[in-house]
């Protein structure tokens, strides 16, 4: 217990005798809960009143013995409030002008204003205006700073009440092996009469140690009171630009897409430029697309991507790939006179284009198969074939049981190069009326879909038939003769419709492609180009 009477108060409490009534103290102590503290004070009154005894009293939460505040302790024997029976006393001896009070197993009820009341006899009592502000913690004060910057060394402080002689605390850091640079201290306060301990850990974070939690312990020997305070740590550092994706190679009149990911302790501001002219920015954003609908030559030149906080600034080493010229489309003919289409004519694998899907692309019904639709493509790079059934949420593609590839260059393929892809899908079972199949191609390049049309050969032969009857079948055979007369003369380089004819063998034609301008050519008698 630490010792009693004037010799006990911090020097600027001793002040001088004689004047008139006045009262020193701290303004505010502090105290962990379960532990005590000793409130330091000491008064003066007028000199020339010489009382033959003096004593004294403690409110609180009021100087005014009107408002009836609980009495907390008493110089003499006397009751006070339940609530401070056994748990204080004034420990200071009035006629020596020491008002110390010390209170012990604080709790949070007992947290607020004390005052002191001194009792000289008679009408010479006096109520101090001045008073102590007592706050029970639950916990030490961990201090941190409102900033903790990677590479930059910082201090954390972990602030204990020392207010209370038989308790003196202990001291102890958690969390902080492997901090670069970590060293540790103690330091002792005393403000005004209050004294803490003061812990401090100096260490050099790096961007790592975000969210590593530190804490700081304290405990009392020969006690089971513990307590901790701990902080998980928001390391700042400069941005970073940790990814810039877009394609290898543009096409003009494509859609381009760029994107860029970064990093940084605040979030960064994200931008991208083409030069020096701001293109597009975002503040606080992990990532930022830049999207371009129609790249024209206009939209060449350096693309770069830039993050910026308060920490530093980061740019990404530009993206330049150049904008190429649109590649030669494909030609598509169809000569009825031998019934299938002629295959495409490509434009030279330098010139990339997005799939074209062949008109030969159909789904067949009929026969004890089911379905069978067939899905051609033609495009450089080659692409892709799949299947879409919209009603079915379904999307069919190579690995799919109902799903053949055909080989290059048999039936179905065109016979073209190996630009040309074809996908077999059957469909089996009851077909609901209004299904719909779609065939889509991608590459590199882009996508093409388109919804195939449904051919039933069988019902139309049927038609066909009933419509023509036994002399339409008559007719139908004397066609096939004259054909194959026609084909037998050609070999031999003549006309079956005599030699006047004969300049009709090759004549001018216009050729068409599937999407494009027309161009002149010459076409075989008899073929539509």
């Amino acid at each position: 217990m630490a010792p009693t009477g004037v010799a006990s108060l911090p020097p600027f409490f001793l002040g001088t005798r004689g004047g008139s009534w006045a009262a020193w103290m701290p303004p505010a102590v502090a105290g962990l809960e379960g532990t005590c503290v000793v409130l330091p004070c000491r008064f003066e009154y007028p000199e020339e009143l010489r009382p033959a005894a003096v004593h004294g009293l403690w409110y609180f939460g009021s100087p005014y013995p009107k408002s009836y505040p609980p009495v907390v302790a008493r110089s003499r024997p006397a009751a006070v409030h339940e609530s401070f029976a056994g748990r204080a006393e004034l420990l200071g001896d009035p006629g020596l002008r020491d008002c110390s009070l010390r209170l012990w197993r604080l709790s949070p009820e007992l947290a607020g204003k004390y005052y002191f009341r001194g009792d000289l006899g008679g009408y010479n009592q006096y109520s101090f205006s001045e008073h102590t502000t007592l706050e029970v913690l639950a916990r030490p004060v961990l201090e941190v700073p409102p900033e903790v910057v990677a590479g930059a060394e910082v201090e954390l402080r972990c602030r204990v009440p020392d207010n209370c002689p038989e308790l003196p605390p202990l001291l102890g850091w958690e969390g902080a092996e492997g901090l670069e640079g970590a060293a540790g201290g103690e330091v002792r306060e005393d403000a005004g009469g209050a004294r803490n301990l003061l812990g401090l850990l100096r260490f050099r974070p790096r961007r790592e140690d975000g969210g590593r939690r530190l804490g700081c312990s304290v405990a009392f020997a020969n006690t089971s009171l513990a307590f901790e305070a701990s902080v998980a740590l928001d390391v700042q550092y400069e941005p970073q630009v940790v990814g810039l994706w877009g394609p290898s190679e543009v096409v003009e009149g494509a859609r381009v897409e760029l994107g860029c990911e970064a990093e940084g302790r605040p979030l960064p501001l994200l931008s991208w430029f083409r030069g020096a002219a701001v293109l597009r920015e975002e503040p606080a954003a992990p990532a930022l697309r830049l999207l371009l609908p129609r790249v024209a030559p206009a939209h060449a030149g350096a693309y770069s991507c830039v993050a910026e906080n308060r920490h530093g600034r980061h740019n990404h080493p530009s993206w330049d790939p150049g904008v190429r010229p649109p590649p030669r489309r494909a030609l598509g003919l169809l000569c009825p006179f031998w019934g299938h289409p002629i295959s495409p004519i490509f434009p030279p694998p330098d010139n990339p284009d997005p799939p074209v899907v062949l008109p030969e692309s159909r789904c067949t019904a009929g026969g004890g198969e089911g379905v069978r639709c067939v899905c051609s493509a033609a495009a450089v790079p080659e692409a892709a074939v799949l299947f879409e059934l919209p009603s079915r949420n379904l999307t069919v593609a190579e690995g799919h049981r109902d799903f053949a590839a055909a080989p290059r260059g048999g039936p179905g393929t065109g016979g073209g190069p190996g630009g040309v892809v074809t996908g077999i899908l059957t469909l089996r079972g009851a077909l609901e009326p209004r299904l719909a199949v779609l065939c889509a191609a991608r590459n590199a390049h882009g996508t093409t879909a388109r919804q195939l049309r449904f051919h039933h050969p069988g019902q139309h032969r049927g038609l066909v038939w009933a419509k023509v009857g036994p002399v339409g079948a008559v007719v139908a055979f004397a066609i096939v003769i004259a054909l194959v007369c026609y084909l037998s003369q050609s070999r031999r380089g003549t006309c079956p419709w005599g030699g006047e004819h004969a300049h009709l063998r090759s004549r001018p034609f216009k050729v068409t492609p599937f999407w494009g301008n027309a161009h002149l050519g010459t076409c075989p008698w008899g073929c539509t180009c």
